[in-house]
């Protein structure tokens, strides 16, 4: 009992909630749009990767009890890389609000990593996604 209670509090502990556990219909909503958003960037040559994040939990006991399991799923990404396989963005939707979250990888003044730049567009507003992302071109429409 001790035990589980120490694990909830540290699963508990994050302050990100995009990375709280979504239900199976939100997570199709979000798979839904992170592909149509991908497949716009393939159009345009870019290299993508949709991640799906699920833990699943295994319990054993003694007989006669049945083991246990449990299975939550997390919200999707979209990630997009270089030429060069480097990550240089990484697209996520809010769980509760549904806008999207655009992380862009950033480098420093000597070419080291730096913390990514954190875009929020709202949900509404999908065609300002694209031009945030490096590599992007548009055709000018």
């Amino acid at each position: 009992m001790a035990h589980e209670l120490r694990e909830e509090m540290t699963e508990g502990s994050h302050t990100d909630p995009t990375r709280e556990p979504i239900s199976d219909v939100i997570a199709a909503k979000h798979d839904k749009t992170l592909a149509k958003l991908r497949n716009l960037l393939i159009q345009r040559g870019m290299r993508t990767y949709i991640v799906e994040y699920l833990k699943l939990t295994l319990k054993s006991s003694t007989w006669p009890a049945p083991p246990e399991s449990t299975q939550h799923r997390y919200p999707p990404e979209l990630l997009i890389f270089a030429p060069q396989g480097w990550r240089v963005a990484t697209v996520r939707i809010a769980p509760r609000s549904g806008a999207y979250l655009v992380d862009v990888a950033q480098v420093d003044g000597r070419g080291g990593l730096a913390p990514d730049r954190r875009y929020i567009i709202p949900s509404h507003e999908s065609a300002r996604v694209p031009p945030l992302l490096p590599g992007y071109v548009t055709d000018g429409s």
